[in-house]
């Protein structure tokens, strides 16, 4: 952005470059004029106009008709009949004509302008009270939408690695299938060792190897409860009764022992 255009910005920004180049203007004994036309190539009076044009656009009471008063009222309507009768008048004369008859207007005229007059007031109070009511409620609104305006969904990227080459097989017998893939709990994630494949032997064992060591993990600990509450119960009674016919068994073994008993008696 130009410094011309920094200046006419706002007016802000005038006013403090109007102060500085008549400091400096004072300081260094140069003429305000040639100071502000080496900072700005806008005059002082084009950039007023500028401002007040903006200030109008901005401001929402710029929409509403200013009221009239009763002379507009009156020169409206008596203009042309003044102006039809004297055709030659200029412009300034017509005014001054109208002024003159304006003056030497009846009460009862006057009263019918002036009544004209109040009611353009009321019109012109009536529309400004809307405006600003509209204009407080945008004020009061705005905060809101903004606040409930949607954000931009967040997109999860996923990013997939190629599966690297597997490297073949010197033989077509050594080549097997590749093992299915299993899904690892929270409990345990096993990663499947890289295995090379050798033989037909070698590579079942390895591949049978992690699988059984997955199921072993996701299956014990479903079973083991089941086990414990059903199994358990059941099993116990059952294996209590063959010890304790084991110990019933043992109580024979011990009667061979009286013959040797009887042999040295007799002797």
């Amino acid at each position: 952005m130009s410094l011309t255009a920094l200046i006419a910005q706002t007016d802000s920004s005038f006013k403090l470059s109007q102060k500085l180049v008549q400091s400096l203007a004072e300081k260094f004994a140069f003429k305000f004029e040639d100071g502000w036309a080496v900072v700005s190539s806008r005059s002082i009076e084009n950039v007023q106009k500028r401002l007040k044009r903006e200030r109008r656009r901005n401001n929402p009471l710029s929409s509403v008709k200013k009221p009239r008063t009763a002379f507009s009222f009156f020169t409206q309507a008596h203009r042309p009949v003044v102006q039809k009768a004297n055709t030659n008048a200029t412009f300034g004369e017509l005014s001054r004509l109208v002024s003159a008859d304006w003056k030497n207007l009846s009460a009862a005229d006057m009263a019918t302008y002036k009544a004209m007059e109040t009611a353009d007031k009321t019109r012109y109070q009536g529309e400004r009270e809307n405006v600003q009511a509209a204009a407080a409620v945008a004020a009061l609104a705005a905060p809101v939408e903004a606040a409930a305006a949607p954000t931009a969904p967040t997109v999860a990227v996923v990013t997939t690695e190629a599966p690297k080459k597997v490297k073949s097989a010197k033989s077509a017998k050594a080549a097997t299938p590749a093992a299915p893939a299993v899904a690892a709990t929270p409990a345990a994630e096993a990663k499947p060792a890289k295995v090379k494949a050798t033989s037909a032997k070698k590579s079942d064992a390895a591949v049978v190897a992690p699988v059984a060591a997955v199921v072993a993990a996701v299956v014990a600990p479903v079973v083991a409860p089941v086990v414990a509450a059903v199994v358990v119960p059941v099993v116990a009674p059952v294996e209590a009764k063959p010890k304790a016919a084991k110990k019933d068994a043992s109580a024979p073994a011990a009667t061979p022992a009286a013959p040797k008993a009887v042999k040295k008696a007799s002797k």
